[in-house]
């Protein structure tokens, strides 16, 4: 059973502090291009939040009204949660739009908990994967990272993502699986933390075929999602392992992927909690079928971004 959450100490580490500086530099470079509007799918007969703060806020009036998340990592996912995706697909999608793979992208191991044990809330990630005709996609690879909630990435990477070398030996919140019949892909991750001038955010990167690692390899989409302001206030205030970090420098209006796009849903995820503390996130993203001649839109700059 999930109760609806709809859309929705400072840093001390060095080695954080000299990665996000060195990501808001390079990201001053790209805030001011131009971005192309987002149009996502929504399930036919239904209307869907544009990722601003006005309908959480009727919701949620003080810390008390969001309580019970948990942290402990994905050893905390034991339920049998509710399925996100009862609607269709509907009967119009449009493609979501490209964004940089970023510095910060290397290998993924195939697997679904892409947590390597690592504490943060744990989060039940799904992701569905449908063509232009609203049709689920299987077999499509779907691969996820992100930072942990320190706010650094994991892997052999660029060193503005991370400098610290047991972090750069490891590979934790990085992983792919194969989505299902329905074209539905499911993660057992952490809600990532935050960095200098990007809005809390998880990268996606779909793809046919045979996984492959290397940036250039062909994909249907490579996109991120990311969570509404109040929902990232809420965490980085109301629970402990996040709040030592601080409040996040970055709004969904002032990232530098997102922020001038007037229509966020389409990056925006859907949020639930469930009764245990498990945070519920979903999203559907339309991608190119096999034999699709849509020119794939672009979002932002293209550049080494975060």
């Amino acid at each position: 059973m999930t109760k609806p959450l709809h859309a929705s100490a400072r840093i001390d580490q060095q080695r954080a502090m000299d990665r996000r500086g060195l990501l808001r530099a390079f990201g001053a470079v790209f805030a001011a291009a131009p971005l192309a509007k987002l149009i996502g799918c929504a399930p036919s007969g239904m209307t869907s939040d544009a990722g601003g703060d006005a309908a959480l806020d009727a919701i949620v009036t003080g810390d008390s009204a969001v309580s019970g998340w948990i942290t402990g990592g994905t050893a905390r996912i034991t339920g049998a949660y509710a399925d996100p995706f009862t609607a269709p697909g509907g009967t119009a999608c449009s493609l979501i739009c490209q964004t940089t793979i970023g510095p910060c992208h290397t290998t993924s191991p195939m697997r679904e908990d892409v947590s390597n044990g690592i504490d943060g809330l744990p989060v039940l990630l799904s992701l569905r994967v449908l063509d232009e005709r609203c049709q689920p996609i299987a077999n499509s690879i779907v691969e996820i990272w992100h930072t942990n909630y320190k706010g650094i990435y994991s892997g052999m990477i660029n060193t503005m993502c991370n400098s610290a070398a047991e972090d750069r030996a490891a590979e934790y919140f990085r992983g792919y699986v194969r989505t299902d019949a329905n074209g539905v892909a499911k993660f057992k991750t952490c809600y990532p933390g935050w960095y200098r001038g990007r809005a809390v955010h998880i990268h996606v990167r779909v793809m046919s075929g045979e996984y492959m690692a290397a940036d250039s390899a062909a994909a249907s989409v490579i996109t991120q999602v990311l969570f509404t302001d109040e929902l990232v206030r809420q965490v980085f205030n109301d629970v402990a392992l996040y709040r030592a970090f601080g409040q996040p420098d970055t709004l969904l209006t002032t990232d530098n992927v997102v922020g001038a796009i007037a229509d966020k849903t389409p990056y925006v995820l859907d949020i639930s909690q469930a009764s245990d503390g498990v945070m519920l996130a979903s999203k559907t993203l339309i991608v190119r079928g096999a034999g699709s001649t849509s020119t794939l839109c672009s979002a932002g700059s293209m550049g080494m971004m975060g």
